[in-house]
């Protein structure tokens, strides 16, 4: 039961943190497609309007100049905005994957201890489980000497009495030769 928790344990290990990687790969690629694009856009959004601000200079027409200025202004402003949204997704993508790091760093340390720990159960039952084998073993062994000693002692009196009823018999045997 223990070696399959402890399978178990491994292969979760191994399973997050390949997950980890994986997201942590797919999150920053998309992140920088994504926000590279939108900047981009802004960008060439904000170099037209400045071009045309040029022409509208050029061309003496104040209306026309205003109302470039004025693109001009909203195309920073959006791509101002979108520079600081990048960054701060960026920034908070790199705290995510710092608090993942950390997180899966903590799991692994748990994992390791409870490894560790487990390891040090089987070892203990291990040496408890050989300890009583040998025990076990001992009194068996003392169960066969004694059975030896007694079976050896049970022999030696048979032998002694049927020594003696042989003895007996022959005894007989000359009395009544002796009689006859």
């Amino acid at each position: 039961m223990k070696k399959i928790i402890l399978s178990m344990a491994v292969v979760a290990l191994i399973f997050a943190t390949s997950c980890k990687k994986e997201t942590e790969e797919e999150v920053k690629t998309e992140m920088t497609t994504e926000g590279t694009q939108d900047v981009t856009a802004l960008e060439t959004a904000y170099n037209d309007a400045v071009l045309k601000l040029e022409e509208a200079k050029k061309s003496g027409d104040a209306e026309a100049e205003k109302v470039a200025q004025e693109a001009v202004d909203q195309a920073k402003a959006s791509w101002d905005a979108a520079v600081n949204s990048t960054t701060e997704m960026t920034s908070d993508l790199k705290e995510g994957l710092e608090e993942t790091k950390s997180d899966l760093k903590d799991a692994k340390e748990n994992a390791e201890a409870e490894i560790d720990k487990s390891t040090t159960e089987a070892k203990a039952a291990i040496n408890t489980a050989k300890t009583d084998a040998v025990n076990s073993a001992n009194a068996a062994k003392d169960n066969a000497v004694e059975a030896a000693k007694k079976a050896k002692a049970d022999a030696e009196a048979a032998a002694a009495k049927a020594k003696e009823d042989v003895k007996k018999g022959y005894n007989n045997s000359l009395e009544k030769m002796k009689v006859k």
